[in-house]
């Protein structure tokens, strides 16, 4: 799997995502809104923790709406098809966001935890390359 980071602003944060055959995500949680664009689509099985299973299709150039996830609840993915599934994802920013309140260090894995902004990049700076190991921001419990 692997993350480019498109833009971010205080309003969003966009990313692609590349979801190669048969590597499993690890367990995680969207914190946020969002929508995602199939740009090459595909199938990923969702697992949730107790073990329930069910199917994310995402077609080619269309996009999906997709509500944060809820509190505690984590799930795994995994695309068992043959190509690369490629999205889109644009998260909505919230008020934890804008008002500097989130500990954006802690939820992306940076190891940068301890309270105040990522410091995996400045937020301005070209290239908008993600840091090996950058995951959206997110709580992990």
């Amino acid at each position: 799997m692997s993350r480019e980071l498109m833009f971010e602003n205080e309003s969003a944060i966009c990313w692609k995502t590349t979801v190669s055959p048969n590597i499993p995500l690890k367990m995680h949680r969207h914190d946020r809104r969002r929508c995602i664009v199939g740009l090459s689509g595909g199938t990923l099985i969702k697992t949730e923790e107790d073990g329930t299973r069910s199917d994310l299709t995402f077609e080619t150039g269309r996009a999906y709406w997709l509500e944060a996830d809820p509190p505690d609840q984590l799930h795994a993915d995994v695309n068992e098809g043959a190509e690369d599934i490629v999205v889109m994802v644009t998260e909505l920013k919230d008020d934890a966001d804008r008002d500097g309140t989130r500990d954006a260090a802690a939820a992306c894995g940076c190891g940068e935890a301890g309270g105040g902004a990522c410091r995996c990049r400045p937020p301005d700076a070209p290239p908008f390359v993600m840091p090996v190991g950058w995951e959206p921001p997110t709580t992990k419990r």
